[in-house]
């Protein structure tokens, strides 16, 4: 285990420890690992529409606990929606081996969650991409397709056109061609990569998917949440493949079961990547929802580097 100079990371230490390869690698490495265990999380409903998430896990040397808050109310404004910490425990010692940044472990994770997915299902993983939604998981995103897939040009929806405006010039200091568009569903026709990272507020896509596409939806992870239209969700069902991040998908995936689908059929990701997973068809639809798996994954990166 890598001895720290000091426990607490910042966001940019957290982020330097978190490569996005080097974390979809580990996320694939722990799904084949029998030690892992990832009890259920506790979301506790706050006032005024916020949620505290604590999120433990553990595997053979390391037990880790995500402690953040989801604020909702605080998009748009400079308060970050996530806030927190994860945790980090040595388990033969018991002592607190290091303590990460919540909001960029879980920017990280999730869009590395993706990024494997992608790598595995997407039929064109070279884009072009379709980004819809700016924020901290639309940059993550970027950052992580732009490393792990030969992605050449993205195309950027958001409801902030300076929150548009400026993911674009990141993706092309990035390397990328990059494009605003105002119409994120006639730009699906054009896009066989797409993410969807939103508040998950409001329907975002409702335009059919190409028949060659891979959607990574990240945006909602409470049955409440949506981004995806009824038809888009049975769409993809009839006539494609949709995967889920893991079983919690099940009382979840809100875009799926707003859908009426039953969750249960779809595989995992760990089947994926067990090679026991039903050959994808397109149009593809991951469904991702968050697990503290992820975040342990994160914790096991971060340890080793």
């Amino acid at each position: 285990m890598t001895s720290l100079p000091h426990p607490l990371q910042t966001a940019a230490q957290t982020a330097a420890r978190l490569p996005y390869g080097a974390l979809a690698r580990e996320i694939a490495a722990l799904l084949a690992d029998p030690a892992v265990q990832v009890p259920p999380r506790l979301v506790q409903a706050l006032p005024g529409g916020a949620s505290l998430f604590v999120m433990p896990a553990l595997d053979g040397r390391i037990a880790i606990t995500k402690l953040i808050t989801f604020t909702p109310a605080n998009a748009g404004t400079q308060r970050p929606a996530i806030q927190g910490d994860v945790v980090v425990f040595d388990i033969a010692t018991g002592s607190r081996a290091l303590v990460l940044d919540g909001p960029t472990v879980t920017a990280r994770r999730t869009a590395a969650v993706s990024l494997l997915a992608a790598q595995r299902l997407a039929p064109h993983p070279e884009g072009p991409l379709l980004i819809v939604g700016a924020g901290a998981q639309g940059l993550a995103h970027l950052e992580a397709f732009a490393e792990g897939l030969p992605v050449k040009e993205v195309r950027i929806a958001s409801r902030s056109d300076a929150s548009a405006q400026a993911l674009a010039s990141r993706a092309r200091e990035l390397g990328l061609q990059a494009s605003v568009v105002g119409d994120a569903n006639a730009a699906l026709a054009e896009c066989p990569l797409v993410v969807t990272c939103t508040p998950a507020n409001g329907v975002v896509l409702s335009a059919m998917p190409r028949a060659d596409a891979f959607i990574a939806a990240v945006g909602a992870f409470t049955p409440r949440m949506v981004e995806l239209s009824t038809a888009f969700c049975r769409h993809c069902a009839e006539r494609g493949s949709i995967f889920v991040d893991t079983s919690d998908a099940e009382h979840e995936a809100g875009d799926l079961l707003q859908a009426g689908l039953d969750v249960a059929p779809f595989a995992a990701l760990r089947d994926v990547i067990a090679g026991t997973a039903s050959a994808a068809r397109g149009p593809v639809l991951f469904k991702s929802c968050g697990w503290a798996g992820w975040d342990l994954a994160a914790a096991r990166c971060a340890m080793n580097l």
